[in-house]
């Protein structure tokens, strides 16, 4: 299922949504590590101006139907959710996978790409990069380790 997921998404979903929404840089992590109830996907899309940001804001005002119906397709809609983050880039090293956690991790084999405090929470998002799947090691709820897509 989440074979047929990804490939969706990547295939028919990211290319539609690059040719109706306007963002600097959208990206997507499936997630290898999934366990019921987690969310499959991280996607991050990035805004090189607060008005490129409010443009995108005002065509989902009335959300564009071709995009609604896809999603429905093939998503939960009623779960996805979002963060708004300050950002605190650390690296701009492209890395084939990315790992997601609440806390801070020290291993030698990920690379911190940003520190991502969430506005109006008191939460953190930690990013790291991996060259290597070493989604076996993070089998818990608290860490994300995703292939990733940009």
């Amino acid at each position: 299922m989440q074979d047929q997921f990804v490939e969706h998404y990547e295939n028919s979903h990211a290319p539609l949504a690059r040719s109706i929404l306007e963002f600097s840089h959208y990206e997507r992590n499936h997630i290898l590590n999934l366990s019921t109830g987690d969310p499959s996907c991280i996607s991050i899309f990035k805004y090189s101006s607060e008005e490129l940001l409010k443009k995108t804001q005002k065509i989902l005002q009335d959300y564009p139907k071709e995009l609604k119906e896809d999603e429905l397709k093939f998503m939960d809609f009623d779960k996805n959710y979002y963060h708004f983050v300050y950002e605190k880039i650390s690296s701009l090293k492209k890395f084939k996978y990315k790992v997601f956690s609440k806390n801070e991790i020290h291993n030698d084999q990920l690379h911190e790409i940003s520190v991502n405090k969430i506005i109006d929470q008191e939460s953190t998002i930690f990013e790291y990069g991996s060259e290597l799947d070493l989604s076996a090691q993070y089998n818990t709820k608290s860490v994300y380790f995703c292939k990733n897509y940009s």
